[in-house]
């Protein structure tokens, strides 16, 4: 199964995407670039939370959601741009990262506050030093996540869009 059918079969009900990342750290941006490509997503709230994801957990815990998808820099031990998606045992291992708290702590927060499904899309940078510039690969993959999210946001729109147009029909004769 590859990553937009994944997502497509994970991503149920209240949808919270949060990106995880400094802008000033290179390849470590791109969660929060993801998220700024996505800000106007219908049918989900998007967070970029930046390198302060504990600062925006009021956010997601508000939203009470069903799912929520985090997506960050993270070391795969992979080629750079590689992509995974991985649950919160999965990513015990990712620490130290560029971030004050653990990513697999903001999971189990998020999991035991708001009774959601988490997730993270992990991206594997190429180098996460202050005032470098995006890799290509990392840039590639960052549109390349956009636009899978944007597809499964836009799926997981449709079917409701038609029920509610076939209501408005009923309604209307």
């Amino acid at each position: 199964m590859n990553l937009r059918e994944q997502l497509a079969d994970l991503m149920q009900g209240t949808v919270v995407l949060m990106g995880i990342g400094n802008p000033c750290r290179g390849d470590d941006a791109a969660g929060s670039l993801v998220a700024r490509k996505l800000s106007d997503a219908p049918c989900v709230h998007v967070i970029d939370a930046q390198d302060v994801p504990e600062n925006c957990l009021w956010q997601v815990v508000g939203q009470q959601p069903d799912t929520v998808v985090l997506i960050d820099s993270v070391d795969l031990q992979s080629p750079p741009g590689a992509m995974t998606l991985l649950d919160k045992e999965q990513t015990a291992g990712y620490w130290p990262s560029t971030h004050r708290v653990p990513i697999s702590l903001l999971m189990d927060y998020l999991e035991r506050e708001t009774r959601a499904r988490v997730l993270l899309i992990g991206i594997q940078p190429r180098h996460t030093d202050f005032s470098e510039m995006m890799s290509a690969a990392v840039s590639s993959s960052v549109e390349a996540l956009a636009g899978v999210l944007k597809a499964v946001i836009a799926a997981r729109g449709a079917p409701a869009q038609a029920e509610f147009a076939s209501q408005f029909r009923k309604a209307a004769t």
